[in-house]
């Protein structure tokens, strides 16, 4: 995957063409369509009235994190976008592994290097489904969310990365999502040319990769079959999580899930941070295991 986290970190936004075989997608997809066909287009204004979704996206099923949290192709652009100490890609992971000195803490580094976090979690999930109609979805960067309080240096590191997986083809003519690559690197002010706008045209299987700092938005359905994804990120640990993982995985459900998921949902201290006073730093779950 070096060649795709090369790409996010130039252009902001890669493409990684049917990494997921067809039946899985089928059989997720399946899950989620009993939720989205009882709903009614709408999402207001943003979302130009024409959004179907479904949040909570890994307590629906332990397939969910077996075939999106853990792929380990994503876990390795996720490693290689947002460079923690402690990567979560099974080539990469080496358990409980010693915290850094304390000295070692205030040196200055790369951030094309890092550690840029002690380790990255989950921020946020939704099965979208784009219907026809409406117009194209403002251009706008993810990491807005934590405006006026987070303002990343274009050359710093990053915060966030954020995973499309097409449960349904995506094209022009069904909506497919609008990217501006290169806008990661642009200054806060600058904005977006629709002559800049490119589509992440894809298969069913295909999942697009961007990062928080890239414009992107919904595109236009001119069809009558609603197109489909699931979108999940990743964000760094000391950043609070846009979706309460706590309240969309409590602790009966993430208890039978692997550790690594329980770990990237934030079941999981941060060195000095999130803590639990005599309780193992790497595993907060241990806490709830002992009241049952």
């Amino acid at each position: 995957m070096t060649g795709v986290v090369a790409e996010v970190r130039q252009s902001g936004v890669a493409i990684i063409e049917e990494l997921i075989e067809s039946a899985i997608i089928d059989e997720l997809a399946a899950t989620l369509d009993v939720q989205l066909d009882r709903q009614e287009p709408g999402g207001g204004d943003f979302f130009g009235q024409r959004k179907r979704s479904v949040s909570a996206i890994f307590a629906r099923g332990p397939e969910f994190s077996e075939h999106l949290l853990l792929n380990e192709c994503l876990l390795e652009v996720a490693d290689g976008i947002l460079l923690p100490s402690f990567p979560m890609a099974v080539n990469a992971f080496a358990g409980d592994r010693a915290e850094p000195a304390f000295d070692d803490l205030f040196q200055k580094h790369d951030p094309l290097v890092g550690p840029n976090c002690h380790h990255y979690r989950l921020n946020a999930t939704v099965a979208m489904q784009v219907c026809r109609g409406g117009s194209n979805q403002p251009l706008h960067r993810d990491e807005w969310r934590y405006l006026p309080y987070v303002h990343r240096d274009p050359m710093g590191p990053e915060f966030t990365v954020a995973f499309m997986v097409a449960l349904t083809d995506f094209t022009e003519n069904n909506g497919a999502t609008r990217y501006v690559p290169g806008s990661n690197r642009w200054p806060e002010d600058r904005k977006p040319r629709e002559e800049e706008v490119v589509q992440a045209v894809m298969k069913k299987g295909s999942v697009a990769v961007w990062l928080g700092s890239v414009y992107h938005g919904l595109g236009i359905n001119h069809t009558d079959v609603p197109r489909t994804g699931i979108i999940f990120s990743h964000g760094v640990d000391y950043m609070t999580q846009e979706e309460n993982q706590f309240m969309a995985v409590p602790p009966d459900i993430a208890f039978k899930l692997p550790k690594r998921a329980q770990q990237l949902l934030g079941y999981r201290s941060s060195g000095a941070l999130n803590y639990i006073e005599g309780v193992d730093g790497n595993h907060v779950l241990t806490v709830q295991e002992t009241r049952i």
